[in-house]
C-alpha cells in the first residue's frame, strides 16, 4: 500500500494527500529541507490527526514549481546537475556569517534569487552533519571558510550581468562562470553578500526530508520514497534504502509505488567452503546515523553491518548518500579491518532493486541488452538469454515514470573475483525478505570476491529520475548521454583566474568512517 495517493482531478490539476500507513502515525517533529523544525507535540491528537493530511498537501503543491519543458530541452541533461563552488574561490566572501550569504543569476534583464545552500565542512573535509545520533554538528562556526561550499542547481544559472550591476541591498558580489566541456555553453551565477541577514526568498525547495515514525520520507521534483527502516526489538532504525517510490505526473510518472524494496542479498562461505551463510539486508544492523537537510541536497551518513548466527558481526559498510533534486549519488565503503583470507572462503554480494506489480508495462534497458525487454512478471525466450556482462547503466522506463542507474566498483574488488549484471522478472520466484513476493524486473549487480585482504573497497552508484523521459519507440540515448556525463564531463567552474570542475553530480565521501 502505497503512502501517497491521487485524488480525482479537479479543475484540469492533480492535487495529492498522504494516506495512513496500518499501524503508525506520525512522529512530533518534522524536518523540512529548508531547515524548518516544526514541534507538534503540542498540537492536541485530534487536532493533529485533522490537520497533518491538509499540511502533507500544502507542503506537496508548494513544492511544484517546475520548469517547462522548453526549459528542460534547452539545459539537456545538464538541467539535472548541481553545483558546488567552494569557499577558496570566493575570497571575497570568506570569513562571513552564513546567513548572509546568497546566490542570484541575471536573466531577462533582472537579477533573480536561485535557490542555494551552505554546506559547512570541517578542515579536513568531512561535512558537517547537524542531526542523527552521531551529528558532529558542534563543529559549525557559521562562517563561510575555503572548504565550505556554495551549492545551487545548474539551470538556475543565467546571463552574464551588465558591469557595475548589482542587487539592492548587496555588499560584495562575485561573478562566477559555468563552462560546459561538451556543449561549449557559458552561463553565470553571482554569489553576494549582504550586508545584514540574507532575504528570505521563499523559493520552493527542490529537496525535502520529512521525519516519521517508521522513518524517513523524502520529496524531490520528480518524486517521492520511503526509506527502509531496519528494527532491533522495539528499537526503529531509519535506512536510506528505497522502500516505496513514486514518480509525480508532473515529471511523467503515474504516482503509483513501482519499487518493491531495494535488496541485499549475499552468502559467505567460510573454512574452505564447510559452512556457508546466507545474509541479506534484513539482518544487517545500523541505518543513518548522521544526517543534513537542505532546500537543493539532503547529505547522509550511515553506518551498518551484518549480523549472523550467534551474534558474529561481518564486515562494517558505510553509505554516503547526497540527494540532489533528482539525483541520488551514493558512495558504499566496505571497510574490512583484518586479512579474512585465512576465516572466509568466498563471499558473493548482490545489489538489486525489485518491482511492485505496478511496474508491469515498463521496459528494461541496459548498455548491454539495448534491445530492452518488457516487464511483466514472466520470462520469455529473449530475457532467459540475457547477456550478464557487466553493464555501464540500466533504467527503467515506461507511463509509471524513468529511473536511470550506473554503478562501479572498487577494481579492488576484483582483483580476486569478478563482476555480473541480472535480470529475473519471474513473479513466482521469490526472494524474501519482501512487500509483494516474487521477482518483478529485479535488476541485479553481482560480486564473488575470494580473497579479500584488509582494507576499504568503494561502491559508487549515480541515480536520476529524470522529466518526461519515456518513449514508446525506446529511450533517449541522446538525453541519457548527456545525464550520464554529468559525472564524467562535469562543469567547469571558473571564479576570475581560479578553475576548478564541478563535484556536485558525483558520489563521494559525506563523512569520514571512524
Amino acid at each position: 500500500m502505497g503512502w501517497y495517493t491521487r485524488e480525482d482531478e479537479l479543475n484540469n490539476s492533480t492535487k495529492y494527500k498522504a494516506a495512513k500507513q496500518p499501524g503508525t502515525k506520525s512522529r512530533e517533529r518534522s524536518v523540512l529541507g529548508n531547515g524548518v523544525c516544526l514541534d507538534l507535540g503540542k498540537i492536541k491528537k485530534s487536532l493533529r490527526r485533522a490537520i497533518f493530511p491538509l499540511a502533507i498537501s500544502v507542503w506537496v503543491l508548494s513544492g511544484l514549481a517546475y520548469a517547462g519543458a522548453s526549459e528542460r530541452e534547452k539545459w539537456g541533461g545538464r538541467y539535472y546537475e548541481p553545483v558546488e563552488v567552494p569557499g577558496e574561490m570566493l575570497a571575497p566572501l570568506l570569513g562571513q556569517k552564513i546567513n548572509h550569504l546568497a546566490v542570484f543569476s541575471w536573466q531577462g534583464g533582472e537579477w533573480k534569487p536561485v535557490l542555494s545552500q551552505v554546506d559547512e565542512r570541517t578542515p579536513t573535509g568531512q561535512f558537517i552533519l547537524t542531526r542523527g545520533p552521531e551529528s558532529n554538528g558542534g563543529l559549525s562556526n557559521g562562517l563561510f571558510d575555503p572548504q565550505d561550499l556554495i551549492v545551487f542547481m545548474a539551470r538556475d544559472s543565467g546571463e552574464k550581468a551588465p558591469a557595475g550591476k548589482i542587487p539592492e541591498g548587496v555588499d560584495r558580489i562575485v561573478p562566477t562562470e559555468l563552462a560546459n566541456p561538451v556543449s561549449g555553453r557559458h552561463s553565470w551565477v553571482y554569489p553576494v553578500l549582504f550586508k545584514t541577514e540574507a532575504p528570505n526568498f521563499h523559493l520552493p525547495p527542490v529537496s525535502d526530508l520529512r521525519e516519521i515514525e517508521e522513518g524517513f520520507f523524502l520529496k524531490f521534483t520528480t518524486y517521492v520514497y520511503r526509506a527502509l527502516v531496519n528494527e532491533r526489538g522495539k528499537a526503529k532504525i531509519p535506512t536510506i534504502f528505497i522502500n516505496q517510490l513514486q514518480i509525480l505526473p508532473e515529471a511523467g510518472g503515474t504516482a503509483d509505488n513501482i519499487i518493491d524494496r531495494q535488496k541485499i542479498r549475499g552468502a559467505i562461505r567460510f573454512l574452505g567452503g564447510l559452512i556457508k551463510v546466507p545474509f541479506n539486508e534484513s539482518i544487517v544492523s545500523g541505518g543513518v546515523v548522521a544526517y543534513q537537510p537542505g532546500p537543493v541536497r539532503i547529505l547522509t551518513h550511515s553506518s551498518m553491518y551484518p549480523v549472523f548466527p550467534l551474534g558474529i558481526k561481518g564486515p562494517k559498510f558505510f553509505l554516503d548518500s547526497i540527494m540532489a533534486d533528482t539525483l541520488t549519488l551514493t558512495t558504499t565503503i566496505v571497510a574490512v579491518p583484518f586479512d579474512p583470507g585465512y576465516l572466509i572462503h568466498d563471499m558473493a554480494l548482490s545489489f538489486s532493486t525489485d518491482l511492485t506489480p505496478a511496474a508491469k508495462g515498463m521496459r528494461f534497458y541496459d548498455s548491454v541488452n539495448q534491445q530492452g525487454y518488457l516487464i511483466d512478471g514472466r520470462m520469455d525466450e529473449n530475457e532467459k538469454k540475457f547477456d550478464t556482462g557487466k553493464e555501464d547503466w540500466r533504467l527503467i522506463t515506461g507511463p509509471q515514470g524513468t529511473q536511470i542507474q550506473k554503478t562501479s566498483f572498487d577494481p579492488k574488488f576484483l582483483a580476486k573475483g569478478k563482476s555480473s549484471s541480472t535480470y529475473n522478472d519471474d513473479e513466482g520466484d521469490s526472494h524474501p525478505p519482501e512487500n509483494f513476493p516474487g521477482d518483478i524486473g529485479s535488476a541485479a549487480d553481482q560480486l564473488v570476491i575470494k580473497g579479500l585482504s584488509s582494507g576499504s573497497y568503494r561502491i559508487e552508484t549515480f541515480g536520476c529520475i529524470p522529466y518526461d523521459f519515456y518513449r514508446p519507440e525506446g529511450p533517449n540515448l541522446k538525453l541519457l548521454k548527456e545525464i550520464l556525463d554529468i559525472p564524467a564531463y562535469p562543469l567547469v567552474i571558473i571564479v576570475g583566474e581560479k578553475k576548478a570542475g564541478n563535484l556536485g553530480g558525483r558520489p563521494r565521501d559525506v563523512a569520514t568512517p571512524q
